[in-house]
């Protein structure tokens, strides 16, 4: 009959309390950005408008690397605007934009705001530089904070829980 080795202390206070905390801090980040995005997504429906143009409409790639890489596809939308006779530059379609690695997804985006149209920015009152064209919650705003709930939720519950299974007795193996 053969036992497992018992853990080192200092093993068993990485995964039993640090490696947790990381999850928990991390996903606590995530999610009070997202929820901050997703509050001004709400208060954009309401925001000021005014008339403003594209500039720079194109479909940006990233690669990742590595053994399985991948090209993720995003829009890159630029568009200028003035409030009080100040000149703005924004990028931001709506909150919440996200890449893919479905370029139709960019190019629909893209083909929605060709280089020279005219457009509605909505602005935030006192902050200009906080723009977008989409105002509203739209669907793509709930992904942050939803990943960074359920990745603090999961640290939260190892926190709990990974002291118990790691102090239990070892069972013979």
């Amino acid at each position: 009959m053969r036992t497992s080795k018992p853990m080192p202390p200092g093993a068993k206070f990485f995964f039993a309390r640090i490696f947790p905390l990381i999850f928990l801090v991390v996903g606590a980040t995530v999610a009070f950005f997202g929820i901050r995005s997703l509050l001004h997504a709400r208060e954009s429906s309401h925001w000021p408008t005014t008339q403003g143009k594209i500039v720079v409409s194109k479909i940006k790639t990233s690669q990742s690397s590595g053994k399985h890489s991948s090209t993720t596809y995003s829009a890159g939308i630029e568009y200028t605007f003035q409030v009080d006779k100040k000149t703005y530059t924004g990028d931001s379609v709506a909150y919440g934009d996200y890449g893919s690695s479905n370029r139709s997804h960019a190019s629909g985006i893209v083909a929605q705001y060709p280089v020279g149209k005219q457009v509605t920015v909505h602005y935030m009152p006192g902050k200009p530089d906080e723009c977008v064209l989409e105002p509203g919650v739209k669907f793509q705003a709930w992904i942050l904070p939803i990943f960074g709930s359920v990745f603090a939720l999961f640290g939260g519950l190892m926190a709990i829980f990974l002291p118990k299974a790691i102090n239990s007795p070892q069972q013979p193996t």
